[in-house]
């Protein structure tokens, strides 16, 4: 259309040749921009297609070979664009001959799609045959790498490798090295620590008094503190020590994992907090050697579970310090029904009146029914009844 009213005007006008000519070089330069644009616009119409049709197989791929759900699907089809099936195929190949199912891939894949785009033989299979040469056995392998997922993204050499010889050379057991890969290993590789620090941290430990039986539960529970910064470490045992833990015992541990999630700032508040409930500084330092968790526990739970505590339950502030595990309990799914059960026992004359609660709610499940609801029930046919609908018609309460 355009050159078409280029010819009109040129028809139409009396022009000598030089104004002709440069109607020929506008002619040839609106032409030549024209088609320009029109290769631009057909270019980035085919880079939209490409990349719609990219993410279509995508998401086909990820539901209907990898068992990733379509809403998932939809998301990591953001991070990862496949091509075909050839690469992916041969992961999952891979992946599968050492009994990885659905949802182990599923899991997997939600972690890091890219592994789908990585050249198995030279980067997946390596990893996998190591877990296998440290005695993995053949169930054990997908269950460590699904919950693990990063197992498959670091260096064998530089990070998987150096970091269990050392796990190996401080527990003093291959076996116990595993089981710590398995309970902890998320934690192990979750930060860039160098793996010599376990050695001089572990140190620090055994010089304090700490036995092997308590570095073992630190390096189980949570493997990654003991590869931390050095002096950063020194800094959290001089502060567990500072409340009052002794380092032979074993809270002392969970005291170290508590207080590297709490900044100073936030120890004081807690501090404050647990002086307005009524406990003084002295008391929830005692609390806190019993039971290091409760620092890590909100302050709404808290409230709600003191308060029914001493408005319902009658308990003096002391007995709620002198065992703190009993805040780590939900008020809808354990303590009021127990306390439900209880009430009602008393009443019919079946139980002390001042048997020790904080007991009776932390003993285990099977231990309650056994001694409070079965022992009782030709008393009080209704009873597991009761203790069975007061678990599910509790007024919804912070938990």
């Amino acid at each position: 259309m355009l050159i078409f009213l280029i010819a009109r005007l040129s028809s139409s006008w009396s022009c000598g040749p030089r104004t002709q000519l440069g109607l020929l070089r506008l002619n040839a330069s609106l032409t030549s921009h024209s088609f320009s644009s029109l290769v631009k616009s057909s270019e980035s119409n085919q880079s939209e297609q490409n990349r719609v049709e990219s993410e279509s197989f995508t998401v086909s791929y990820l539901v209907n070979s990898c068992g990733v759900s379509a809403r998932d699907a939809e998301e990591l089809s953001k991070r990862v664009k496949l091509k075909d099936p050839d690469n992916p195929d041969s992961v999952l190949k891979l992946l599968r001959s050492y009994g990885f199912s659905c949802t182990h891939i599923s899991k997997v894949l939600k972690f890091n799609p890219r592994l789908l785009l990585v050249k198995p033989e030279n980067n997946l299979l390596p990893k996998l045959r190591f877990l296998e040469s440290i005695g993995f056995s053949a169930s054990e392998i997908p269950e460590l790498v699904s919950s693990n997922s990063k197992l498959l993204t670091l260096s064998l050499e530089k990070r998987i490798i150096p970091h269990y010889e050392a796990l190996k050379s401080v527990l003093g057991d291959p076996v116990k090295a595993r089981r710590c890969l398995k309970s902890s290993g998320r934690s192990i590789f979750s930060y860039g620590y160098g793996v010599t620090n376990i050695f001089p941290n572990i140190k620090v430990l055994r010089d304090e008094g700490m036995p092997q039986s308590s570095v073992c539960t630190l390096l189980f529970e949570n493997a990654n503190l003991a590869f931390m910064n050095q002096s950063k470490f020194v800094e959290y045992v001089k502060f567990v020590k500072e409340t009052g833990i002794e380092p032979s015992k074993v809270t002392f541990v969970h005291a170290l994992i508590a207080v590297t999630h709490l900044s100073k700032s936030t120890w004081e508040r807690k501090l404050d907090f647990f002086e307005r409930c009524g406990w003084s500084t002295d008391v929830t330092l005692s609390a806190f050697s019993k039971f290091p968790t409760i620092m890590l526990l909100s302050e709404k739970k808290i409230t709600n579970t003191m308060n029914f505590f001493v408005d319902e339950m009658g308990l003096r502030l002391e007995d709620t310090a002198g065992c703190p595990t009993i805040f780590s309990y939900s008020l809808k799914r354990r303590i009021i029904p127990r306390w439900s059960v209880f009430q009602i026992l008393k009443m019919k004359g079946l139980v002390k009146a001042n048997m020790s609660i904080p007991s009776m709610i932390i003993m285990s499940e099977a231990k309650f029914l056994e001694n409070f609801v079965i022992k009782f029930q030709e008393n009080v046919p209704q009873l597991l009844e009761l203790y069975r609908g007061e678990l599910g018609a509790i007024p919804e309460v912070q938990t």
